[in-house]
């Protein structure tokens, strides 16, 4: 396999781990579990197929409080093995990592790195909101993206947070966009590392990589002399990082409460994607 493949899946795995993560806030842990990450707000748990868009995030409240949805979970043994694995993993390797990171970084960092991922996620929420013919929406996501890459220095401050008109914008991916055009979700599916999914979203995870600016240097779209392979892994490396501390933090929060930790994620993170599949 030649450099340029290898920087491929290299970053193609750390945008996974990622986030965000986000779109949606597209979260207990980035490896054992998660519903779409945001890339701002409480806590967030992550899924294969959303960025922490870091970003689209759901917290242990946000599963607790989503309406039971139909479980279409056949392959729960296989699941499960992959759940203990990415829970071992998260564990021993991850929860020491985001507890170093937050030590050295402060939070108001952390929180304008978050910022920053997300405006720079502008696109995939978008093009996925004129895909699925929300025209108020895309036109708000552009209003978001103007004022806080202006105003708030290149996305690190959230200014539309001040503007009511764009407050609370339902973040759109391409999970969602299938959903929208009667694809359905099919079976529930742990993937090693990434965590909870379904069949549509790790096909909706596809779109959203080839859309989002941060994969156009690898996969071709934009060549720049300036821009390596090695700093778009950078790039997604520290996206992934930043958004750790909240994903364990949400983690932790729902297995401490869940008499089966297994079954609470997955009802929470099937049960908060077919919310926002109707927002």
């Amino acid at each position: 396999m030649n450099h340029s493949k290898i920087s491929l899946l290299a970053v193609l795995l750390l945008f996974s781990l990622s986030g965000c993560a986000a779109t949606g806030k597209r979260s207990a842990s980035p490896m054992a579990s998660s519903a779409p990450p945001t890339a701002s707000g409480p806590p967030a748990v992550h899924t294969a197929s959303r960025p922490v868009d870091s970003a689209s995030a759901v917290v242990g409240d946000d599963l607790a409080n989503a309406p039971v949805q139909k479980v279409n979970d056949p392959l729960q043994r296989f699941n499960r093995t992959i759940f203990g694995f990415n829970d071992q993993l998260n564990h021993y390797a991850l929860r020491p990592i985001a507890h170093g990171y937050a030590f050295v970084v402060p939070l108001k960092l952390r929180n304008g790195i978050t910022n920053f991922f997300d405006n720079v996620q502008f696109p995939v929420r978008f093009v996925n909101s004129v895909l699925q013919g929300k025209l108020t929406r895309s036109a708000q996501e552009v209003g978001k993206f103007v004022i806080n890459s202006t105003a708030g220095v290149g996305g690190l401050i959230k200014v539309s947070y001040h503007v009511p008109e764009l407050v609370d914008v339902p973040p759109e991916d391409f999970g969602q966009t299938l959903s929208f055009y009667g694809l359905p979700p099919g079976p529930y599916l742990v993937i090693p590392v990434l965590g909870p999914s379904d069949c549509r979203d790790i096909v909706g995870f596809a779109g959203d990589y080839a859309i989002s600016p941060l994969n156009w240097h690898t996969l071709g779209i934009i060549q720049c002399a300036y821009i390596s392979d090695a700093a778009s892994i950078a790039l997604s490396g520290t996206r992934f990082l930043n958004g750790l501390p909240k994903a364990i933090e949400g983690y932790d929060q729902i297995k401490a409460e869940a008499v089966d930790p297994y079954i609470a994620i997955r009802d929470g993170f099937l049960s908060y994607r077919a919310a926002q599949t109707k927002k």
